[in-house]
């Protein structure tokens, strides 16, 4: 038998549990920070616009919550937040 088949058959190339929540962890981080940087990008590029306006009120900017639209507008978000949740779930071991 080869070096390879007895690395197949030692279950040396599967994952863990650990490692399927450790990924799933990740994914679901990612996702919160590709959300975060969203609206902070956001909040640069209008609060931009208005500080060109003459005589524009400064509490304007943040009580108008309908420039950052839903969650679940960008696509990657809630990409990374489902896969995320599947790993994660897919990690916890199964009652015996």
């Amino acid at each position: 038998m080869s070096s390879r088949e007895n690395y197949w058959k030692d279950g040396a190339a599967t994952m863990e549990n650990k490692t399927y929540m450790r990924l799933g962890a990740l994914f679901m981080i990612t996702a919160a920070a590709i959300y975060t940087l969203e609206r902070c990008v956001k909040v640069i590029a209008y609060a931009t616009i208005y500080a060109n306006e003459p005589g524009a009120e400064a509490g304007r900017l943040m009580n108008d919550f309908s420039m950052f639209g839903s969650f679940f507008t960008n696509f990657f978000v809630w990409f990374f937040l489902l896969v995320g949740f599947v790993l994660l779930a897919f990690g916890f071991p199964a009652r015996r």
